[in-house]
């Protein structure tokens, strides 16, 4: 029988919460704090919930397109919900995200206990992978012409396994999920292959379930460390860069690009703010333009600069 996983909280002055194995998430004082200041513009939102919903447009995507032709919206460290200003990347539920329009998912879980506590580094997240596969399927189910990416990455360090990371991700998706609406094959497919799919882009090692995370036909531009924000136009000059790429790149090619970031002074949030409104107006000037980006990764984006995205196709 699968461990059951136990979370003590401890009154520490922080509220922090321990696995027993060092793990912990400070869920106290500072994210109360940061949670005082929200913000819903056209470019960041940090608030519950976006301004407007966008769960169906893949409907008009072409069958005959390939993942790789198009642009998607997606989402650095999709459920890091929890452990303040320098571990939260999002505000919305992973639902929430999808009904948006977020169609690249970047779930980080740890493999503990033969089970998948979501995780951001050390943090505990409060969901598991169970949670993800019940409201992935679901959407699906009910949204049968979208398609979802997945990188699903082994998250901190392993503890008290009797399965390999490759045999509890299939069983969770086997016993939680529903596993024909899984691509299963190791190439990218087209829009019609993965209607209604779950491709998942592994990020573990071990055998192989769907397409390998950075294979070679990925081109993927992720420097997130940032010192300070004072070197936030050094992160927007290799976004630039890679989209460049993407526009005369083999369409053949995945393009995945990360606006996201962290440093020592420079959070999360603060990152967003201002990649976030680069972004927004980057894209406002190739308005009537329908060039390839590939997948634009961020933290805390706003429903209108998914839209934007969404409108490159």
């Amino acid at each position: 029988m699968p461990r059951a996983v136990t979370w003590t909280i401890v009154d520490d002055g922080m509220s922090s919460i321990y696995d027993g194995d060092g793990a912990m998430a400070y869920v106290g004082m500072e994210h109360v704090i940061t949670s005082l200041y929200k913000t819903q513009n056209h470019y960041f939102d940090n608030t519950d919930k976006p301004e407007f919903t966008n769960p169906d447009w893949m409907a008009d995507i072409l069958d005959e397109k390939s993942i790789t032709e198009i642009s998607l919206p997606g989402t650095h460290d999709t459920m890091a919900l929890y452990g303040g200003i320098v571990v939260q990347c999002q505000s919305w539920t992973l639902q929430l995200h999808l009904e948006a329009g977020v169609r690249f998912l970047d779930i980080r879980a740890r493999h503990y206990y033969n089970e998948l506590p979501i995780h951001h580094g050390v943090c505990y997240q409060h969901a598991t992978f169970h949670d993800v596969v019940n409201v992935t399927m679901a959407f699906l189910e009910n949204h049968p012409k979208e398609v979802l990416l997945m990188r699903l990455k082994e998250e901190y360090k392993p503890k008290g396994n009797t399965e390999t990371m490759y045999q509890t991700v299939v069983r969770y998706l086997k016993e939680f999920g529903d596993w024909n609406r899984v691509w299963k094959n190791h190439y990218i497919p087209s829009i019609g292959e993965a209607r209604g799919k779950l491709v998942i882009l592994q990020d573990f090692d071990g055998e192989l379930l769907g397409i390998r995370y950075g294979a070679d036909n990925m081109s993927i531009s992720d420097d997130y460390k940032i010192p300070t924000i004072s070197k936030i136009s050094l992160k927007w000059d290799g976004v630039k860069k890679h989209f460049k790429d993407a526009i005369v790149g083999d369409k053949k090619n995945m393009y995945l690009t990360y606006t996201s970031g962290v440093g020592v002074l420079a959070f999360p949030k603060q990152v967003a703010e201002h990649m976030n409104f680069k972004l927004f107006h980057f894209l406002n000037h190739r308005s009537t333009q329908r060039q390839r980006l590939g997948t634009i990764i961020m933290d805390f984006p706003a429903a209108w600069l998914i839209k934007m995205i969404i409108d490159l196709n």
